[in-house]
């Protein structure tokens, strides 16, 4: 009798038909994005207090250590909330897996931009398995963060793929991570630090995971489907079906872009406003109120007065605020008017409103968590409503080409400049090309 294979070395094998000669066009482009993409919002991150603070308290030279370094850098481009995201594995695969490939081509050195590139694809494909299988459920019902949860073995594949690590040794490696991740959402409720820590703490950890691997120290067998394994700490409604079933969907092409510094909750909210303003041309002081309508999940975004950055970047009120004063919602607004009391005032003009509709629709598909109804009452009593279901950025509804690129600009404007920005972005877009990338990442470094 043949023994079924644990779920370990079913993802393992699918990991191993990940080949560069068979990437699609397409996925090796998405990926040169998702890279570039962190880059720029690490950048951004960069200027932010909190990534001084942590660098002090890795030292002098974090760079050094590959798993400090994934650390600082994974945390550090959590900080501005305009890293990608997912909307069915849920949270944020990119910063944990991109901040791994960086610290590792600058740790190995002569890596290949084609087997980096190849590697961030397999980081991505194991986060969404992991992801898809475990949330939503781990996310709303246990306030797990799939970031570092999910992120740990993604990055043990993505350093253990760079080290060269044989079948045997990577699928201890992903053991091990998802043996020993964790990582909870409270900040997003309390405000806190964690809320970007969590990132670079699964980077590091699967670089550590890797790094233990590579001498034959791994994790169990039944990981995810054991009694005492991930599933069962992690999943209180896990799909099964894919658990027990894991297959190539090349997952980075479900990736989603962000254009604003906020929780991706609030994104469908903002572009529905955003779409009524651009058409109206209404002006803050012409609006009298805003009504937000969504399920339970945005409601709970609903807050006013937000205390730190972190509880900024959850509030409905707060972020609508932002847009309808300055057109955009950038890290350098959400942190710098928290203290403003006439804001803080005009938020209470903003409104979130459980609907039977939208609760219905996201109890149909709960990746549709974030859909929203706005209706905006100018001071004359004219009534402007508009519905987005799913944020812009997403697979469905994606960003024009360019913008991509427009946003690693903005982002990088203050470290970089313009010319360096520029240099930088053609470099990762013709990554594939590199014989050895890590001067690409020497030059991001020298401004941290």
């Amino acid at each position: 009798m043949v023994q079924e294979k644990s779920c370990l070395e079913k993802i393992n094998e699918v990991l191993e038909e990940i080949q560069w000669e068979s990437v699609p066009l397409d996925v090796r482009t998405k990926a040169k994005e998702c890279l570039a993409d962190f880059v720029g919002v690490m950048l951004k991150g960069s200027e932010n207090s909190l990534s001084a603070d942590l660098r002090k308290a890795l030292g002098e030279e974090p760079e050094h250590n590959p798993e400090d370094l994934a650390l600082l850098l994974g945390s550090t481009g959590r900080m501005p909330d305009t890293d990608d995201g997912h909307r069915f594995a849920m949270a944020h695969p990119g910063v944990v897996i991109n901040s791994t490939a960086i610290a590792m081509a600058l740790h190995l050195q002569h890596v290949k931009g084609a087997d980096l590139l190849k590697a961030i694809i397999k980081g991505y494909e194991m986060y969404c398995y992991e992801g898809r299988v475990i949330n939503p459920g781990a996310y709303l019902k246990r306030g797990i963060d799939a970031t570092s949860v999910c992120g740990g073995a993604a990055a043990a594949v993505v350093a253990g793929s760079l080290w060269g690590l044989d079948k045997q040794q990577l699928a201890g490696a992903i053991s091990l991570a998802a043996s020993l991740a964790g990582g909870l959402n409270q900040s997003a409720i309390d405000g806190s630090a964690q809320k970007y820590l969590v990132a670079g703490w699964g980077a590091k950890l699967g670089i550590a995971c890797a790094r233990m691997a590579r001498e034959n120290l791994g994790g169990p067998l039944h990981v995810f489907e054991g009694k005492l394994g991930y599933c069962n700490a992690f999943a209180p409604e896990p799909d099964e079906e894919l658990l027990y079933h894991p297959r190539l969907n090349w997952d980075i092409r479900n990736v989603y872009i962000k254009r604003y510094a906020c929780v991706r909750r609030i994104h469908a909210t903002l572009d529905a406003i955003s779409d009524i303003v651009g058409k109206t041309g209404l002006t803050p002081d012409r609006i009298k109120s805003v009504k937000v309508y969504g399920s339970q999940f945005l409601y709970n975004a609903g807050g006013y007065e937000p205390k730190d950055g972190a509880q900024a970047q959850t509030s409905v009120p707060y972020t609508v605020t932002l847009l309808l004063h300055f057109g955009r919602v950038e890290d350098g607004e959400v942190h710098a008017h928290l203290q403003d009391a006439g804001l803080a005032a005009y938020s209470h003009r903003i409104e979130v409103i459980k609907d039977p509709e939208i609760i219905a629709l996201a109890e149909k598909d709960k990746s549709l968590w974030g859909a929203a109804k706005v209706r905006i009452e100018t001071v004359d009593g004219t009534i402007y409503n508009g519905k987005q279901i799913i944020p812009y950025g997403d697979p469905e509804l994606p960003f024009q080409e360019g913008i991509v690129e427009q946003k690693f600009l903005g982002m990088v404007e203050n470290t970089l400049g313009k010319e360096k920005g520029e240099a930088i972005w053609a470099r990762l877009m013709g990554l594939e090309q590199e014989d050895s990338c890590e001067s690409v990442f020497q030059n991001v470094l020298k401004v941290l």
